[in-house]
């Protein structure tokens, strides 16, 4: 068997057969495609001389791929091992793919069968995904027999799209039908691809439904509709829209609630700029105070010096500050000294005091004594002693005799305190 050449794992192949050998005995996907049987084990006996590369990759798929339209399952059992052993997933999902269109109830069976649990959900994905295509309807009844439980909810989910076609009203009435967990895997699936198509037909449908469902569906639809368009769906989600083609408004109360918190904290996670644009815009203003520390937080751990850029920028001294110290505090987590370094360049005390303290609240768990060091360069007293003892507490629990060491040195706190810490 010949593992892929993007792992170390597997056998150690030697180059047995010369480049005259290898030109003389065609190798070509057009020469392989119509190969009998036993030919195809015999060159994959030849193959696991090669030495892996590209090349030796790409032929081996060729032959595994012809070997499902002769032998599915051996085939299949082959790549399996395979993917076990470090090569590409890929193959496996290509010849299984091939066995599926020949016969997709013996292929389900196999791949709920498989011992790896993420292997053998991408094959039931696969099965089912392809199947469905072919007759949705079919694949739709095999599901209640699939074994174990968590392969129906991965098969629900993978058939439900095809099996929706252009009807999504229908789908989801048929999907509202299936037993608890798949139900839910399966809504999700079918309201995912209809959001993609027609976010507007699908929220038309949604609020039309009752009150369980909304609430059990809303979020999906909100962070699928922004991730799409962004605009219409915060629109929408706030009752603001006036286009014709987004239907019915989203009545307000809870579920309305629930539909804007998903879309801003989708939008903020996967494009906080955009979500910051947003946020300044009329429409956005009112939100904008309460979201400052997510967006600044989020745009931190994807570019620190644009989000501090950004939070520089702002012109509330109360909104800068909360930007500042998200920064701060996310910007300790992923690069604790690029961190400590821009704070330290911060000239204006009130935005330095507040970026020290949240770096110091992200540095202490994981190493207090630092933070302690950190939190004695606060210039303002009282946050300074707040921010010292926080540290000093969480260091004396793990390195008494430090940080005893450090209470006993540091002018950052006074004697009383001193003497309570030392107790």
């Amino acid at each position: 068997m010949l593992v892929s050449s993007n792992t170390t794992k597997g056998v150690s192949h030697s180059s047995t057969i010369t480049n005259s050998a290898k030109k003389e005995t065609k190798w070509d996907e057009k020469t392989i495609r119509t190969l009998p049987l036993s030919e195809i084990r015999s060159r994959l006996t030849q193959l696991s001389t090669w030495t892996p590369s590209p090349l030796a990759d790409q032929t081996e798929r060729w032959l595994v791929q012809r070997w499902a339209a002769l032998e599915p399952q051996a085939a299949c059992q082959y790549a399996y091992t395979a993917a076990l052993q470090g090569a590409e997933e890929s193959m496996l999902m290509e010849a299984l793919a091939i066995w599926t269109k020949a016969d997709p109830a013996a292929a389900a069976r196999w791949a709920g069968n498989l011992g790896s649990p993420s292997l053998r959900d991408s094959s039931i994905r696969t099965v089912y995904s392809t199947w469905a295509k072919i007759d949705s309807t079919a694949a739709a009844k095999s599901i209640s027999s699939l074994r174990p439980a968590s392969a129906r909810g991965i098969a629900s989910a993978a058939t439900a799209p095809p099996h929706a076609g252009k009807n999504f009203a229908t789908a989801m009435q048929w999907a509202r039908a299936l037993p608890g967990p798949v139900r839910e895997k399966t809504l999700d699936a079918i309201l995912g691809e209809w959001t993609r198509r027609d976010p507007a037909g699908a929220a038309s449908w949604l609020i039309q439904q009752p009150g369980d469902v909304q609430w059990a569906l809303i979020s999906k639809l909100a962070a699928d509709w922004v991730r799409k368009d962004p605009s219409s769906a915060l629109s929408w989600g706030l009752g603001h829209s006036t286009e014709v083609v987004l239907g019915s408004k989203l009545a307000l109360g809870p579920i309305q609630r629930k539909f804007f918190e998903s879309a801003l904290g989708t939008l903020i996670g996967t494009d906080p700029q955009a979500a910051a644009n947003w946020l300044a815009s009329s429409m956005g203003q009112p939100f904008f105070t309460s979201r400052i520390g997510s967006v600044a937080g989020r745009w931190t751990s994807m570019d620190p010096m644009e989000a501090v850029s950004w939070s520089l920028s702002l012109g509330k001294e109360s909104d800068r500050n909360a930007a500042i110290g998200a920064v701060a505090g996310t910007w300790a987590r992923t690069d604790p000294q690029a961190a400590g370094q821009w704070v330290r360049s911060l000239t204006d005390p009130k935005l330095r005091d507040n970026a020290l303290n949240a770096y110091c609240g992200s540095l202490s768990p994981y190493d207090a004594g630092a933070a302690a060091q950190w939190a004695v360069e606060i210039s303002a007293p009282a946050k300074r002693s707040s921010a010292v003892l926080a540290a000093v507490n969480r260091w004396i629990q793990y390195d008494p005799a430090a940080a005893r060491q450090f209470i006993l040195n540091t002018p950052a706190l006074d004697q009383a305190t001193k003497e309570k810490l030392l107790r």
